[in-house]
């Protein structure tokens, strides 16, 4: 992963807060860009689909952003398939397969809760693709566990969901922690909502103008961990 330098939204140190960090899961702890392009080649080739149809793929995806059902019912209408929920349910399949979380991440993890932070994932998706990827990339021996949207019910930015991934852990979100991830709106915004301090992970990314800041940002997730280590040392 490529370092940037840390950047401090706001000069002055955060009020201390429990060592609590809840970290998003897609294109935050694991690539999730990178196992979705594997997934459109394999799917252009077993349907045999015309050279344009995988730059449509991936445009229409907009990096997992925009709803699964309509993404799905996109694909089947545009290329002829019988079914949306046969072909959702194979890409939920084969997803975890493809998915990688670079082992770098993995040590920071485990550092980190040696640290004596309590690690959670809150993710939105399905459940079998999202726990499938927690599972065969090794994050469920990093982590003091997870909510999962499709799980519980609840989706992020709710602070429902973060509620639930503390509870989980044995604590109480009302005495704060660290929210992790590279959505502005359901990270940033929904963690800051729920009393969190906010850590945007920018993947390169300019911050969208129209949104209050985040409290720090960094570029990838191994640079966050630095940040969260840092900060009973007074960084």
């Amino acid at each position: 992963m490529v370092r940037e330098e840390i950047r401090f939204t706001h000069p002055v140190r955060l009020l201390a807060m429990q060592r609590l960090a809840l970290f998003d899961l897609d294109n935050t702890l694991v690539d999730r860009s990178e196992a979705f392009r594997c997934w459109a080649v394999e799917f252009c080739a077993d349907h045999e689909l015309p050279d344009d149809a995988l730059a449509w793929l991936i445009a229409t995806d907009q990096d997992g952003s925009v709803p699964r059902d309509w993404f799905f019912g996109e694909v089947t209408n545009r290329f002829g398939l019988a079914s949306v929920d046969t072909t959702w349910r194979q890409y939920r399949r084969r997803m975890p397969e493809l998915v990688r979380c670079p082992e770098e991440v993995l040590t920071s993890l485990a550092l980190l809760r040696d640290d004596g932070w309590t690690v959670a994932i809150v993710t939105n998706g399905q459940a079998d693709n999202q726990l499938g990827k927690i599972r065969r990339t090794g994050l469920d021996r990093c982590v003091d566990g997870w909510a999962v949207s499709g799980e519980l019910g609840i989706r992020k930015p709710a602070r429902e969901i973060f509620e639930a991934a503390a509870r989980g852990c044995g604590l109480d979100l009302r005495d704060g922690g660290w929210t992790i991830g590279d959505s502005p709106v359901l990270d940033v915004e929904g963690g800051r909502a729920a009393g969190l301090a906010t850590l945007w992970v920018s993947r390169g990314k300019d911050w969208p103008p129209e949104l209050t800041p985040p409290d720090r940002t960094v570029r990838d997730v191994v640079a966050a961990v630095e940040v969260l280590r840092g900060e009973d040392s007074g960084l």
